[in-house]
């Protein structure tokens, strides 16, 4: 009995370092407000410049990924958000996100392309990554066509949702599960990826 419960308490213990270290491990790397927190699932990467290119109001929850991985590149969340597990935000201009927004889990927004289009330039830039870094890539091939991305206070993102480059997100909309955001979503709206599912009998023929 004892010994089970010496063993809890080390387990805790160590959970207790194990959070703080996070913690103090995530605080180095941005802006957090008061009473917001990183959980453990939290990643902070910013590759780019100063504490404060990453900034998180008040009372917001951070479960996901952060990263900034271009020179100047920012992002900056709001008041009351919250940011789910596995969910990654990649800047390499600026993502601006308002007060109130909730991002579900496994959301990607990304403002830029990411690489090269150009093949050869595609290669030289990965291989730049590998050995010298992320950043110091970016700064010698630029940010891909990077364009802010803007979510406006009160928007609802739901689970599975990519939103690229350029987009605009008006004030309270919701962005349905699985979709993918090319275009600005006016306010108030609610923005879907119809699927248009076709079954059909294996006796017509074989699959594509």
């Amino acid at each position: 009995m004892w010994q089970g419960l010496k063993q809890r308490l080390r387990r805790r213990v160590f959970e207790a370092m194990e959070a703080e270290r996070r913690e103090r491990a995530g605080h180095q790397n941005l802006v957090l407000g008061p009473r917001s927190q990183l959980f453990s699932q939290a990643e902070v990467r910013n590759l780019c410049g100063p504490r404060d290119s990453i900034r998180v109001g008040a009372d917001s929850f951070i479960r996901g990924v952060l990263l900034t991985h271009a020179g100047g590149a920012q992002i900056e969340i709001g008041d009351w958000c919250y940011v789910g597990h596995r969910t990654e935000i990649w800047a390499a201009s600026r993502v601006q996100i308002g007060n109130r927004v909730l991002i579900s889990h496994d959301v990607n927004i990304h403002d830029s392309a990411s690489h090269p289009v150009d093949t050869q330039d595609r290669h030289e830039h990965f291989k730049q990554i590998i050995t010298r870094g992320h950043s110091a890539a970016h700064g010698e091939f630029g940010a891909f066509g990077a364009a802010p991305i803007v979510i406006e206070d009160d928007v609802w993102v739901s689970f599975g949702v990519t939103i690229l480059r350029g987009v605009r997100i008006g004030r309270g909309s919701v962005i349905g599960a699985r979709s993918v955001v090319l275009d600005d979503v006016p306010p108030n709206s609610i923005y879907t990826c119809d699927i248009h599912p076709r079954l059909r009998s294996l006796d017509e023929g074989r699959v594509p």
